[in-house]
């Protein structure tokens, strides 16, 4: 029983570098920012995740997101948001939730049509009724810029807090933004900059600094 029980833990460990243990009533927890649990009963290991009920209930929620997204419904992400929620951007700038929902509104009058969007959750932290998400999005779009219509991809990473409320899970704030690689018509674009259609294609490894 004790090989099968460091096998467990071993596994747990290379999966987190975090890992608390508690030993008492001879019952064996084990945590992983309190998401597994592991007990021995009756001689048998048990290990449950009790991340997974929230995980799947974000997932929902991240699926009506896309579905309010595609649909340009903006009363539809509000009631996917706190009353309180903010995002802090890359630049260093703090929006509340009429910001947010009215730069949203302003993006979807330059969308013709969305072609592919999705939301993939990468960690999850649970905190009682709270859960951070490390997000990656991808958006894949038909939108005007430089006054024309063209082919926008755009991804990014970004941390999201979720609260749960009697209504459900509620985003209440973004923050951690670190945007991916954002093709226009084929060609990278730095996100950094305005759009211009005759800049050279993006290479971001020009900008790093020079060992």
């Amino acid at each position: 029983m004790k090989k099968s029980v460091l096998c467990v833990l071993t596994a747990l460990m290379l999966a987190s570098s975090v890992v608390l243990i508690n030993a008492q009533d001879n019952r064996l927890q084990v945590t992983q920012d309190k998401d597994y649990k592991i007990k021995i009963k009756g001689g048998k290991t048990v290990v449950r995740d009790k991340s997974k009920p929230v995980r799947r209930a974000l997932e929902a929620q991240y699926a009506k997101v896309a579905e309010a997204q595609k649909n340009k419904d903006i009363e539809a992400m509000r009631l996917l948001r706190t009353v309180d929620f903010s995002v802090k951007t890359q630049n260093g700038e703090t929006w509340d939730l009429e910001q947010s929902l009215n730069y949203s509104r302003r993006g979807f009058e330059q969308i013709e049509s969305v072609i592919g969007l999705s939301n993939t959750i990468e960690s999850l932290t649970i905190n009682g009724d709270e859960a951070v998400v490390v997000v990656h999005q991808r958006f894949s779009r038909m939108q005007v810029k430089g006054g024309q219509l063209r082919k926008v991809e755009t991804e990014a990473r970004q941390r999201e807090t979720w609260v749960n409320t009697p209504d459900g899970w509620r985003l209440k704030l973004i923050d951690d933004v670190r945007p991916g690689a954002w093709i226009v018509d084929g060609k990278r674009v730095d996100p950094s900059k305005p759009y211009d259609p005759d800049a050279p294609p993006y290479n971001p490894e020009e900008n790093k600094p020079k060992k």
